[in-house]
């Protein structure tokens, strides 16, 4: 790597807030008892990871992450545990195209093939990854002002419209079924990927880049949660496949409807992000398996992952139970599990040479 950093501050900032909002455009699937708890406590959790990852990068002589696990965990564990990201990554891909697909089958392309739409999405996203990171970098920074805009006017319009004693019922929770942590971190999911990109910037500072970005996309969290249940209510929301996308339906200035296909712009968001955040995850994958076969080019695994994911993806339209359990799970034992380790493995080396 070289001493300069690969991509700016910004450019950091907005892929760390990308990364996430991959699996925030699905969010919320289902609310249940304490969802408000439990999304503050995923974010006040992801923000605490961010601040330790930062700091294992600053104490690190390593600028990659696989190095890093090497230099703090071994050979072996590291292998062994390269080959689970890879494994957990492709799940995430496979996650985020299966709802891209059934959201847009359903609400723009009812006749397109449902074999179609995800063939078309991830040659797309190999395409964009060919030049690493930097060129995903740069093409999120572009598309990012195209993104933000129009996703926190249809929040803005929702919270105009919302009814906020739709909200009490998270307040009150006595009769709402019982939700559980992981389901308020899948908005968070794609943020274990920072950890694959975020040494390859200036490690002074890391740390604001991170937890700017993931308040950013904490903000964003937290406003689909209040528009979503203010607007349809907390049962209503339960029984909507796509919260967000029937929100951008309802939405209006005044007297002015808006709802006649607007649900097409959101749409166009949708997929800008789709293929912005499976790019990242693409290219940690490959990093991950670079880090198992001790390759250097990541390009090596780009297409060969390519018809391993499509048939899974494929196969997860009818049942994503097993994509969604490693998704979830995943997620969990990566930020609150394997990056703590860490950063208490960096600790104990830190101060092992202090006291030498």
């Amino acid at each position: 790597m070289q001493k300069k950093s690969v991509f700016s501050e910004w450019q950091l900032t907005v892929l760390v807030i990308i990364a996430g909002m991959g699996g925030m455009y699905f969010y919320p699937e289902s609310f249940g008892r304490w969802s408000g708890l439990s999304l503050s406590v995923a974010i006040a959790g992801s923000l605490l990871v961010m601040a330790m990852l930062a700091r294992c990068f600053m104490h690190s002589s390593s600028k990659s992450f696989p190095g890093m696990l090497r230099e703090s965990l071994g050979y072996i564990p590291a292998k062994l545990i390269l080959a689970a990201a890879a494994i957990y990554f492709a799940a995430e891909i496979c996650r985020i195209t299966v709802k891209q697909t059934q959201m847009t089958g359903l609400f723009l392309l009812e006749k397109t093939p449902p074999q179609v739409i995800p063939a078309v999405t991830l040659l797309t996203v190999c395409f964009i990854i060919t030049s690493g990171i930097r060129q995903v970098a740069r093409t999120a920074e572009l598309l990012f002002p195209l993104i933000a805009i129009p996703l926190v006017f249809i929040l803005a319009m929702g919270i105009f419209t919302l009814d906020y004693g739709e909200l009490l019922p998270l307040l009150t929770p006595d009769d709402l079924p019982v939700g559980s942590l992981h389901e308020c971190l899948s908005p968070l999911g794609g943020i274990t990927a920072v950890a694959f990109f975020a040494g390859y910037y200036e490690k002074k500072r890391l740390r604001r880049c991170l937890l700017s970005g993931m308040t950013l996309l904490a903000a964003l969290c937290t406003g689909v949660l209040i528009c979503c249940a203010g607007v349809f209510s907390v049962k209503g929301t339960e029984h909507l496949s796509f919260p967000l996308t029937e929100l951008s339906r309802v939405v209006s200035i005044g007297n002015i409807p808006l709802n006649h296909r607007f649900d097409i712009l959101y749409i166009m968001i949708y997929n800008s992000v789709t293929l912005l955040s499976a790019g990242i995850l693409l290219y940690c994958c490959c990093i991950s398996l670079c880090g198992v076969f001790n390759v250097k080019s990541h390009s090596v695994f780009n297409f060969l992952l390519l018809p391993v994911i499509y048939a899974v993806t494929y196969l997860s339209l009818s049942d994503d139970f097993i994509v969604q359990f490693i998704a979830d799970w995943g997620k969990l034992i990566f930020l609150f599990g394997l990056i703590p380790v860490i950063y208490i493995r960096t600790l104990f080396r830190k101060r092992r040479e202090a006291a030498a």
